[in-house]
C-alpha cells in the first residue's frame, strides 16, 4: 500500500518550499498526496457570515495551491482540504489519515502562515504521524542523514526511520551521540581525566548499542558514527548543517506530555539546520 502525505500550504514562500519538497518526495515513492489549508478562526468572528467568507478563503487558497503543486510538474494523486478552525486541532486530526505530515517554517507573524512555522512545534507534538518541518532553503546534496541517539525509546524509533531513509537514499547515515560532563559552576577541578574518559567510554557504548543490527539489516548503509562532547541541540545543528535530513524522536503522546516535545527536538525545530523529520514513539 502506497504512503499518503498531507502537506500544510498557505500561499507563502515558506510553504511553496515545502510543498516542493513534498511532491519531490511523492514522486520519488510513489506517494498520494493531500495539501490542507486551515482559515485560523481564532480571532474571527463568530457569525455565520464571517465564517462563511472565510471558508470560502480557504477554499480559494487551497485550489490556487493546488494550480501550483501541478506546474511543479506533480503527476500523481493529488487532493485537497479547506477548512475553518484551530490549526493545530485541524491537522492533528488530519494526521491520523496520514504517513506524514510536511510543514514550512516560519518567522511567527500571527497571520497569514504562521501556524505552519512557529506553531509546528505544537503541531509536531500533537501529530499522529511523523511530521516534517522544511526550511525555507532545501536541497538536497546526498551528504546524509544526520539522527540523534540517547538511548530512549524516542531515540530507537529515530534510529529505525533515519536508517530506512538513509538506505532508500543511498546515502550515508550520520549516527550523533552528544554527551558533557556534569556542570557544577566550582566543582569543574574535580573532574579528572579518569573520569571524563570514562563518559567517553560510556558514550561508546551507547552510541554502539544505538545503531547495533543496522549493517545487517541494511548491507550497503555507510553508517558514520559521531560522538561530541557537547550540548545535544548544539551537536545535532552542527552535525545536519547541509545534510539531507535530520531525525529526532519526540516524547509520544499521552496526557499532557502530547503538547510537549522535549528540549532537543524543540531545540532543532527552532534552528532548522536541514529537513527535519518528528519520528513517533
Amino acid at each position: 500500500m502506497s504512503e499518503k502525505y498531507l502537506i500544510g500550504v498557505d500561499g507563502s514562500e515558506q510553504s511553496r518550499v515545502a510543498l516542493a519538497w513534498g511532491l519531490a518526495r511523492a514522486t520519488a515513492r510513489g506517494a498520494s498526496v493531500e495539501l490542507i489549508h486551515v482559515a485560523d478562526d481564532s480571532f474571527l468572528s463568530e457569525s455565520v457570515a464571517f465564517l462563511s467568507e472565510a471558508q470560502q478563503a480557504s477554499e480559494q487558497m487551497l485550489q490556487a495551491e493546488t494550480a501550483y503543486a501541478r506546474t511543479l510538474g506533480f503527476a500523481g494523486t493529488l487532493t485537497g482540504s479547506a477548512v475553518v478552525g484551530h490549526p493545530i486541532a485541524e491537522l492533528e486530526e488530519a494526521s491520523k489519515r496520514v504517513d506524514l505530515l510536511i510543514l514550512g517554517a516560519h518567522g511567527g507573524s500571527r497571520f497569514a502562515g504562521s501556524f505552519f512555522g512557529t506553531r509546528a512545534v505544537k503541531v509536531a507534538a500533537a501529530a499522529h504521524c511523523p511530521v516534517a518541518v522544511i526550511p525555507k532553503t532545501a536541497t538536497e546534496s546526498g551528504s546524509g542523514v544526520v539522527v540523534g541517539i540517547d538511548g530512549s525509546d524516542a531515540s530507537k524509533r529515530a534510529i529505525a526511520y533515519a536508517a530506512e531513509e538513509a538506505s532508500r537514499r543511498g546515502t550515508p547515515l550520520v549516527a550523533v551521540y552528544a554527551w558533557m560532563p556534569p556542570l557544577t559552576p566550582g566543582l569543574e577541578y574535580l573532574w579528572s581525566e579518569e573520569l571524563v574518559e570514562s563518559q567517553r567510554t560510556a558514550a561508546e557504548e551507547a552510541i554502539a548499542i544505538g545503531t547495533a543490527g543496522l549493517a545487517s539489516r541494511y548491507p550497503d548503509l555507510e553508517i558514520r558514527r559521531e560522538i561530541l562532547q557537547s550540548p545535544p541541540v548544539a551537536a545535532l545543528v552542527q552535525a545536519a548543517e547541509g545534510a539531507d535530513l535530520l531525525v529526532v524522536g519526540s516524547r509520544g503522546r499521552g496526557g499532557i506530555s502530547r503538547l510537549l516535545l522535549g528540549s532537543v527536538s524543540h531545540g532543532v525545530l527552532q534552528a532548522l539546520p536541514c529537513p527535519v523529520i518528528v519520528t513517533r514513539a
